[in-house]
Formats: C-alpha cells, structure tokens, sequence
C-alpha cells in the first residue's frame, strides 16, 4: 500500500525546497529519501515508555576532525541553453542544477544547489559550474501547486526526459562550454471510473500514479473518485503504474495497471470488489448540517484496518464514501485550531446504506 501516494511527493517539498534556496537560505542537508505515504489505522497505539538507566560516563576517545570540503578554484565551465514549451522559447523559467549523486535522485533533490539561473525572454539560461556531472531542471511557476497550466504541459522538467531528478539522466558538464536544451513535457490526462463487480460507482477510491526505476517507487500524482467513481489525473505522457485500492467489505481490494501513456486515456474502467456504499449528511448535535467538512470513520472492530476511510462532506453537509462491513464512529478532522473535536455514536455498517451520521463534542 505504500505506493498510495498522496501527492504530491514532487509537491510541497520541492516547493519548500525551491523556496529556500531562491531566498539564499539553503546550506547543506542530509539526504532525503523518497517518501511514500502509507496508510495508517486510525486507532491509538499506547507504548510504554522503558525505564529509566543511570547514564555512564563516556568512554576516553581521540576525536578526529572531520575535514572540509576545499572550494574549486579552477576553470568553470559554461552551461547554457533554452528552455522551451511545444517548440516556443519560455521566458523567466528557474533551471536549477544539483551534483548527480545518489542522495539526489529521489523525488525530491536536496541542497546544496550547484547552480540556478532564469531564462531570459528568449528562453535562454547561463550557469557556471566546475566540471563533473549534474542533473538539471527547468521549473515554471513553481509555487503553483497544480502541474496542468491549462496550455498543456507541466510544471517541471528534468534534463534527459525525466519528470522527477530522480528519473532524468546525468549532464557531463566539460570544457569550455556545455549546451543543455530543456523542453518541458507535455501533459496528458488519465481518467475513468472505479466500479464494483455489480458496475455501481465506487466513491472514494483512492488512486495514484507511480513508478519503478531501479527498485525505488516513485508516486507521481494521486486522486479520489467523486461520488460516481469518477476520477481524473493529470500527469507526464510515460509509462506509470495506476494504483486503485478501496476498502472492501472485509479486506481492502487493490489492483495495479501498467500503462504506457501518450496521450489523454479518458476511458479507463477499474473493476474491484466493492465495499458498501454509506451516503447522507453530517450533521451536529442541533441537528445542523456540516457543510465543507473533512472527516473519518473509524471501526471500532480493532480487526478491521480502515485508515483510508476519509472523505469531505460538500457545501450541503451531504457526502458519500464506501466503508467496509464493520461497526464504526464517525469523527471530523478539524484543520484550524479552535474548531471542535467531533465524535459519532457507533454505527453498524451492512450493505449500502443512507443515514446522517450525528457528531457531537468528544
């Protein structure tokens, strides 16, 4: 299940990442590993902490300085090239450049930056490096977080075709002068519909994009089917792995399709063992509906798992979410400090069913 990604792995780390280091604040930082999001029980685990130990004195050792890196003071190469967008020159374009060594080529690259530049009008970037290799990558409005402009390409691009720095290829930087033209990728929409064996829309399935390079999984992009079962991904024209996992009506049911995309699939259909269909409104203790609100459903069977049973209710308190056979609570996820904490009574959940959940202060 690791492979369910929310998101936005290239997302708010390589945002924060961006940020950083175009204000001059990144330095040195440890290595970052691609991360991928696991679903997790919602109930709580209590540990017992070990008891305390006197703590000994420490042992009498030499300490041997760790030594520094020298700066390069040789010969810096030149590297430059144009950034473009369906063959058009993209002006104020960020091309950012890191050191190609493993600690690099996950999702998300660390500091330090060997180098950064901004294309000018005609697409153009200049950066001086020392020689050795190096991945780089063009980014355009980085602090958007939706990867789909709406002109048909995404947000970034990586050197060598790779949408993340962990999938682009090595630049031998050497010489007097090395050309590197990035072409930022275009977008393609994968999309369709999560049914159960009886062909009923399957609300809140949960689905990502993913991919394997050399035994490290890479997620891309992820969704949730609307209340038909309904969803649509934004994403890169490669191959990628589509990930779909619902909770079941006892055990979660998962599948994974390989698709070699390369343009828009908008008719993808996804068969699954199904749970049970729960639809109604959320309402407090007044009997009042909670509109927009972010909420769980927890079994209280601690043999059934359903970290994954989350959903939003809309501007009418009214929501739909498959849950499997189980007795559960309902409780909201407040987002704001000040909200209130809210519970349900137990509810048994058997088939498709409609009522309106009631939650009251904890």
């Amino acid at each position: 299940m690791g492979i369910i990604a929310a998101g936005l792995v290239v997302g708010e780390q390589l945002r924060a990442s961006r940020e950083r280091l175009g204000t001059g604040q990144a330095g040195s930082a440890a290595s970052v590993q691609p991360t991928v999001a696991v679903p997790t029980p919602m109930a709580t685990m209590q540990v017992t902490a070990p008891p305390q130990q006197a703590t000994p004195a420490p042992a009498a050792r030499t300490v041997v300085p760790t030594p520094s890196s020298t700066p390069y003071i040789g010969a810096k190469t030149g590297l430059s090239g144009t950034v473009t967008m369906g063959g058009a020159p993209v002006r104020g374009a960020q091309v950012m450049v890191y050191p190609s060594d493993a600690s690099n080529h996950g999702p998300t690259p660390v500091p330090p930056v060997s180098g950064m530049a901004i294309t000018d009008s005609q697409g153009v970037y200049q950066v001086q490096l020392p020689p050795g290799n190096y991945r780089v990558g063009a980014y355009r409005d980085y602090s958007n977080p939706i990867r789909d402009f709406g002109d048909g390409y995404t947000w970034v691009t990586w050197y060598g075709d790779g949408f993340v720095i962990g999938l682009g290829k090595d630049l031998v930087v050497s010489g007097a002068s090395t050309v590197a033209d990035i072409s930022l990728l275009r977008s393609v929409k994968i999309a369709g519909r999560v049914v159960g064996k009886d062909g009923v829309g399957v609300p809140g399935a949960q689905l990502s994009l993913s991919r394997d390079v050399g035994g490290t999984e890479f997620s891309f992009g992820s969704a949730i089917a609307d209340a038909a079962g309904r969803f649509s991904i934004s994403h890169v024209a490669m191959a990628v792995t589509l990930n779909v996992l619902i909770p079941g009506s006892t055990v979660p049911s998962f599948t994974a399709i390989d698709l070699d995309v390369r343009g828009d699939r908008t008719d993808l259909v996804v068969t699954l063992d199904r749970g049970n269909i729960v639809s109604g409104t959320l309402r407090d203790g007044t009997g009042r509906p909670l509109a927009d609100t972010n909420f769980g459903v927890t079994p209280t069977d601690t043999q059934i798992v359903c970290g994954w049973c989350n959903g939003r209710s809309d501007s009418a308190g009214h929501f739909s979410i498959t849950l499997p056979t189980a007795t559960v609570r309902f409780r909201n996820w407040p987002m704001n400090a000040g909200e209130p904490d809210l519970l349900s009574q137990e509810y048994a959940i058997s088939g498709d069913m409609t009522f309106d959940p009631v939650l009251r202060p904890r």
